[in-house]
């Protein structure tokens, strides 16, 4: 007679208790207390519906959460709307001071943000600081760009690569009063994403300086860039959120309009549900939680300015006790 260990290679293992749904998903045992045996399943991440914004608009920033989420800047054309958002309602708050910036490095939450470079019939080094009521000049870049992967505080973010206006590796931080120069990227790039905080951040994606599409990923330990695995699908005006070891990337082109959502769990890159629509520089959540993450506006295929939102739910793990009929 075939045995377990025979067919799949492995003993079952014996447990007196159940072991963490979400650590052992795809694992069987045997829980000697109850006496059956049991298995660690994984349901889809999913993507649902949220409240539309008020006004569409694609190439626009955003920060915070699903249950409090900022967006800010896009072109319908240009803008310098800021939108504010509970989890139920888009709120009309102070607009921005730089008026029609596009593509703007972003970083902080709904209360405390930072909008830094963009583009307006060029790249420019504008920065401004947001405290929950109004927008303020702040110190400008040292250089202009636009389009790169920005993550971060509002006192502590980084804007690295971007179109200045051709594609680069430069790195600029910001410590609350100053942009420096900081260590250049591997891979030089624009239209990518960021998520996570300045000492362990995470950039992907984006357009190369070469005729092929960016699947490239890098992460930051606050002093250097170092290569990790690459996206499953490369592409270019992506979004992202959450943070180093749990971070999120969704939608973008590749080059038509993609849904794609790929988490990365700190060392690999796996693909989950897609969204319901698909749309590349639309405005997303920050260093928050997966499943915090939110989506906001952006282009979709028509080509049209979106006004849509959704928002994240993490996969459910479940435990089920295997029966025989």
């Amino acid at each position: 007679m075939a045995t377990y260990k025979g067919i799949q290679g492995y003993s079952v293992q014996k447990l007196a208790t159940d072991p963490t749904a979400s650590e052992t998903a795809g694992q069987l045992w045997y829980n000697s207390t109850s006496g059956d045996f049991k298995i660690a399943t994984e349901g889809a991440g999913t993507w649902s519906s949220g409240t539309n914004i008020n006004t569409a608009r694609r190439y626009l920033s955003g920060v915070g959460s699903k249950t409090a989420g900022l967006i800010y800047g896009g072109t319908a054309p240009g803008l310098n709307y800021t939108e504010s958002y509970n989890g139920t309602t888009w709120t009309e708050v102070a607009n921005t001071t730089d008026a029609g910036m596009t593509q703007r490095g972003r970083a902080g939450t709904q209360t405390a943000a930072l909008a830094g470079g963009g583009a307006n019939g060029g790249t420019k080094d504008y920065s401004e600081s947001w405290d929950g009521t109004s927008w303020t000049e702040v110190n400008a870049m040292v250089a202009a760009t636009s389009a790169g992967a920005s993550f971060g505080v509002q006192t502590a973010a980084i804007v690295s690569g971007g179109s200045a206006p051709a594609t680069n590796t430069a790195c600029e931080t910001w410590d609350g009063t100053c942009w420096t120069e900081g260590t250049n990227i591997n891979n030089g790039r624009n239209s990518c994403a960021g998520c996570g905080i300045v000492t362990a951040g995470l950039m992907f994606g984006g357009t190369p300086p070469i005729a092929t599409l960016g699947d490239l990923s890098e992460s930051y330990d606050g002093t250097s860039w170092t290569i990790t695995n690459n996206l499953n699908v490369g592409r270019y005006g992506i979004s992202g959120s959450g943070t180093q070891d749990a971070g999120m990337a969704y939608g973008g082109g590749t080059p038509t309009w993609s849904a794609l959502t790929e988490l990365f769990d700190g060392t690999s890159w796996t693909e989950v549900g897609d969204l319901a629509t698909a749309r590349r520089w639309a405005g997303s959540s920050t260093v928050t939680g997966t499943d915090s993450a939110f989506l906001a506006g952006g282009l979709v295929a028509t080509p049209a300015s979106s006004n849509l939102t959704e928002e994240w739910a993490n996969p459910v793990y479940t435990i089920k006790t295997v029966t025989v009929s």
